[in-house]
């Protein structure tokens, strides 16, 4: 099966030269970005390190202000193949991400925050793609319905899973933070027919090497299930 159609799991982390380097050494293959404006005005150290690695990319939008351009260079000097947003812009600036990426192969996929219906009107008005976010989505629902989730599933071009489940504390942990609930969501994401990066969003003090090599462990267990 050719790699761009079967499921990776990816880290999330800042272009940081070293964890980019440990999520490296740990055998994984692809990464989201996480970007804000002030790495994104220092755009040409970010593509240098950037380069140094062979990683399939995803870039994650800034929350912090609207860079479209800088976004733009980036993602194509990386050759990202997802860029992901949150609902944050005015209509005329939506429309300017729009233009800036009709003629482009990267995926451009809109993240549900607080509601799972967030990237519908974008998916309609211009053609963008869903990030679905599993712990944004057990947050809000209190919990998931199997049944229910397949079809926004299938609706997905990216997604987020971290070790989260509704009533734990484990917000913004590593996929293998728990390893029994998701292997059955791996399961179910791959039964829904999905392709694509699986992103861990973990936060900074997890990004480390034993984490990264825990990560690759259980994605490998997982595979071989």
């Amino acid at each position: 099966m050719s790699p761009n159609h079967k499921i990776i799991v990816a880290a999330k982390c800042a272009p940081d030269e070293a964890i980019l380097a440990n999520i490296e050494k740990a055998g994984l293959t692809a990464v989201e970005l996480y970007t804000n404006v002030k790495l994104l005005h220092d755009i040409n150290k970010v593509k240098k390190v950037c380069k140094e690695f062979l990683f399939r990319y995803a870039v994650h939008a800034p929350l912090d202000g609207y860079e479209p351009d800088l976004l733009a260079e980036l993602v194509s000097d990386l050759h990202a193949e997802v860029v992901i947003f949150h609902d944050i812009y005015w209509d005329n600036e939506w429309e300017y991400i729009y233009n800036l990426f009709k003629h482009s192969d990267v995926k451009v996929c809109v993240e549900n925050i607080t509601s799972v219906h967030e990237p519908l009107k974008f998916m309609r008005r211009y053609g963008f793609k869903r990030c679905l976010d599993i712990e944004h989505l057990q947050m809000e629902c209190a919990g998931v319905i199997e049944g229910e989730l397949v079809p926004i599933i299938q609706q997905a071009a990216h997604i987020h899973l971290t070790g989260y489940f509704f009533g734990s504390n484990l917000w913004h942990t590593h996929i293998h933070y728990s390893p029994d609930h998701n292997m059955d969501f791996m399961n179910l994401i791959k039964s829904s027919g999905y392709t694509g990066f699986v992103v861990s969003e973990a936060k900074i003090s997890l990004q480390t090497l034993s984490e990264f090599k825990n990560l690759n462990n259980f994605f490998q267990k997982w595979e071989k299930e």
